[in-house]
C-alpha cells in the first residue's frame, strides 16, 4: 500500500524527511523540495495534500521565515513533530585520520562545536544547504566528513565514526504538518494564532487577558516584526486546546473583539514527546 506524499526539505537522509515519516508512517512519498517556501508552494498547488516545516529548534530558536510564510498563506497547521536530533560524524572508510573537510548545515556546525574543536581541530567545516546533502559530499570525496543522521549514513553507504556528536543531547527541532484544514479535536490538543494590536501601554496585558479569564493555557508567545511599519509586531502564541473547545472557543471571541489583527493558524494534536 502506497503511503501519501509530502513535500518535505531534501535530498533523501534530511531530518525533515524523518519527521514526515514519524508523523505519517514509514510508508510516506516525500515530495523533496529545495526549500521552505518550496514546501509552502508545492501544497499550496496541491501537489502534495501535506508538507512538513521545521518552526523552532530548542537551542536555536524560532525559523522566522516558516512562521513569515504561515502568516502570508492560507494553509493551516494540521500536527507537530518533535524530533530529537542527533548529529553523527560520517565518513567513506572508518577512521578520523586524514579528514581535512567536515560538510554539514550551518545549525549542525554550531552544534557540534565542542565534539570537533577536540576530535578535528585542523578540519575545516563547510556549511551546506543540508545535512543529507553534506552525505552526499562525503561520499564522493576523499579526506572529508560529514555532520548527518543515521538514515543518511545507510543511504550513501557511509560509516558512523562517532554517535551523538552535538553539544546539548537535548538538541530538539520542532516542525509543523501544513495542509488545507486543521485536524479534528483529539482531547491533547493545541493551537497556534498570531496577533497585533496598536503599539500603546497595557495592549499585551488586555490582548492576553481573555485567555487568562476562560481558563486556557498559553505554552508559547513570540514576537516577530510585522514588516508593515517600523517597531510593528505580530505575536505568534500557542495555547492548549482545540479552537471548536468551549472555553477557547470564547477566549477567540474576545480576542477578535481587541486585537487589530488574528488569525488561528490551526489546532492539532500535541506532539508525543
Amino acid at each position: 500500500m502506497k503511503g501519501i506524499s509530502v513535500a518535505c526539505l531534501g535530498p533523501s537522509g534530511t531530518f525533515s524527511e524523518e519527521a514526515a515519516s514519524r508523523h505519517f508512517g514509514e510508508a510516506t512519498r516525500p515530495v523533496f523540495c529545495t526549500s521552505i517556501d518550496d514546501v509552502f508552494d508545492v501544497v499550496e498547488a496541491r501537489a502534495a495534500p501535506f508538507g512538513v516545516v521545521p518552526v523552532e529548534n530548542s537551542l536555536e530558536g524560532a525559523i522566522a521565515h516558516t512562521l513569515d510564510r504561515l502568516v502570508a498563506w492560507p494553509l493551516r497547521i494540521s500536527g507537530e513533530v518533535a524530533l530529537p536530533i542527533r548529529q553523527h560524524l560520517l565518513r567513506r572508510g572508518g577512521k578520523l585520520e586524514g579528514i581535512f573537510r567536515v560538510y554539514g548545515h550551518a545549525q549542525s556546525l554550531a552544534q557540534c562545536q565542542r565534539f570537533l574543536k577536540n576530535a578535528l581541530p585542523a578540519a575545516e567545516r563547510v556549511a551546506v544547504s543540508s545535512n543529507a546533502e553534506a552525505a552526499r559530499l562525503a561520499a564522493r570525496e576523499t579526506g572529508t566528513a560529514a555532520l548527518a543522521s543515521k538514515r543518511a549514513a545507510a543511504i550513501h553507504a557511509l560509516d558512523i565514526l562517532a554517535e551523538g556528536v552535538e553539544d546539548d543531547p537535548t538538541n530538539t527541532t520542532r516542525f509543523l504538518v501544513i495542509g488545507e484544514k486543521s485536524a479534528a479535536p483529539s482531547g491533547h490538543d493545541k493551537t497556534s494564532l498570531v496577533m497585533s494590536a496598536p503599539n500603546r501601554p497595557g495592549v499585551m496585558v488586555a490582548l492576553l487577558r481573555p485567555f487568562s479569564r476562560h481558563g486556557v493555557s498559553m505554552t508559547k508567545l513570540e514576537s516577530r516584526p510585522s514588516r508593515r511599519g517600523l517597531w510593528d509586531y505580530l505575536f505568534f502564541v500557542d495555547v492548549e486546546g482545540h479552537a471548536e473547545d468551549v472555553a477557547l472557543r470564547r477566549a477567540l471571541a474576545e480576542l477578535e473583539a481587541r486585537a487589530g489583527y488574528l488569525k488561528v493558524l490551526g489546532s492539532y494534536p500535541m506532539a508525543r514527546p
